[in-house]
């Protein structure tokens, strides 16, 4: 996924230390559905054909009845893929792709653009504040241009110094934030992610 958001938007700066905490995402509205909600470890789609899949599909058909103004349904993979089959594709935005496994993700996920795609989509549905930032790291933002390299504030700062150490005018160096968070909630629309993650899903209140 990490590698598909960078396509989309070169200022993603994934996780330090191989991190994978998707929390931020459903603090901004996104909601993180697999098709199967349990698994046993190590053996995928273990738990399918055991109720399961009735009680997603109710979910994501909530969903799209509720949420009359539109909502982007992003499903990756087959059984995603099938999930969504009845959404009104004139009411919401369906996006499909394999799923981002090592097993599929080289068949096209990594060039489907649905990041980018979905933003596209809620900006004109919602206008700017329907974006969601897709950014994991702290204190970045998909949003902000890359800032300067390390090194630079400091350098600015020693050649001030010197400046006025030798009696000349010293520039005055206004030193800006590397990257700026987006720190306003989404308050409009929903976004669904099914089967985002493979065999990981968040505790949802219903």
């Amino acid at each position: 996924m990490y590698t598909c958001l960078k396509n989309d938007y070169p200022s993603f700066v994934p996780p330090p230390n191989k991190g994978g905490l998707l929390t931020p995402w459903a603090e901004r509205g996104v909601l993180m559905l697999n098709t199967c909600l349990t698994v046993r470890a190590h053996e995928a789609a273990s738990h399918a054909n055991r109720g399961w899949e009735r009680f997603t599909q109710k979910v994501i058909d909530l969903v799209a009845a509720k949420r009359t103004r539109g909502v982007v349904f992003i499903a990756w993979g087959t059984p995603a893929g099938k999930r969504v089959q009845k959404i009104d594709a004139k009411r919401h935005l369906v996006l499909k792709s394999v799923h981002p496994s090592p097993l599929s993700a080289a068949r096209g996920f990594f060039t489907c653009g649905h990041f980018k795609k979905a933003n596209e989509w809620l900006v004109g549905r919602y206008g700017d504040d329907g974006a969601v930032d897709w950014a994991l790291a702290p204190k970045t933002s998909i949003f902000t241009k890359a800032g300067p390299e390390q090194g630079e504030d400091e350098k600015a700062e020693a050649e001030a110094e010197a400046a006025a150490e030798a009696g000349g005018d010293a520039e005055l160096v206004e030193l800006k934030p590397k990257s700026e968070t987006v720190t306003d909630e989404l308050k409009k629309g929903l976004k669904v992610v099914v089967d985002g993650v493979e065999n990981v899903a968040p505790e949802v209140e219903l």
